[in-house]
């Protein structure tokens, strides 16, 4: 099977020739997903004995992280950092100015994958909201990180919608698939949102952009392609 991309123009340059590829083909797996994988592989374990496992491994994974232990494993490479700027040799670690942020990246066996992955361009068809950033502007952050409450901004294509549809949007969607709407956006434009992120408890966030593009009947989709996490 081939990973599909499709061209579509880039609106964050001013060059109109310049476009930029978007996957289309793209499957979601859960932990279930990965479980039941695992077992058609023909594993002598239970499904049971493999969710006992993951379990553990979450939370060594955590209890060692919270100690400020680096890990590294075949597919990922965890390391710590403190954000913000301290006032002097003589400041210490104030919570409301400071942040402890999660690096997290490709360990060995999966940095490999990317070579392995077969790519098939396809025409591209239903066009749909295209989320390349989200900008925290309170943090300073790109990727990573959303403040309850703050200023935000997504930078992609085909982004603009109509604030008075509620099917359409900016949505913050939660690990439990709550979804949270944005009601509050000061620019609406095809190729930038700038908004106030709504009031979100601490957790790990999906962005998501739903529109009626022009000429198409109904909304369509479009993810950033990283999760976000809420400080």
């Amino acid at each position: 099977m081939a990973l599909d991309y499709a061209l579509f123009e880039n609106h964050l340059t001013s060059d109109p020739t310049d476009y930029m590829a978007v996957t289309t083909n793209g499957t979601s797996l859960n932990q279930e997903d990965l479980v039941k994988l695992m077992l058609v592989r023909g594993s002598t374990l239970t499904e049971t004995d493999i969710l006992a496992v993951l379990k553990m491994e979450r939370e060594v994974v955590c209890e060692e992280a919270a100690k400020g232990n680096n890990i590294t494993t075949p597919l990922f490479n965890l390391g710590l950092s403190v954000k913000g700027v301290f006032n002097g040799a003589d400041d210490s670690y104030d919570p409301t100015r400071h942040t402890v942020r999660l690096n997290l990246t490709a360990g060995s066996e999966l940095r490999e994958v990317a070579s392995l992955v077969k790519l098939q361009k396809v025409k591209s068809g239903k066009v749909r909201p295209v989320i390349e950033q989200f900008v925290d502007v309170s943090l300073g952050s790109v990727n990573e990180q959303l403040s309850s409450g703050g200023l935000a901004r997504l930078r992609g294509s085909y982004l603009k919608y109509d604030p008075a549809d509620p099917e359409q949007g900016i949505f913050f969607i939660d690990a439990s698939n709550i979804e949270t709407r944005v009601t509050v956006v000061s620019l609406n434009k095809p190729g930038e949102l700038h908004f106030l992120v709504p009031q979100l408890p601490p957790g790990e966030y999906q962005v998501e952009v739903r529109t009626i593009i022009f000429g198409h009947k109904s909304a369509t989709a479009g993810r950033l392609d990283a999760v976000l996490s809420r400080v």
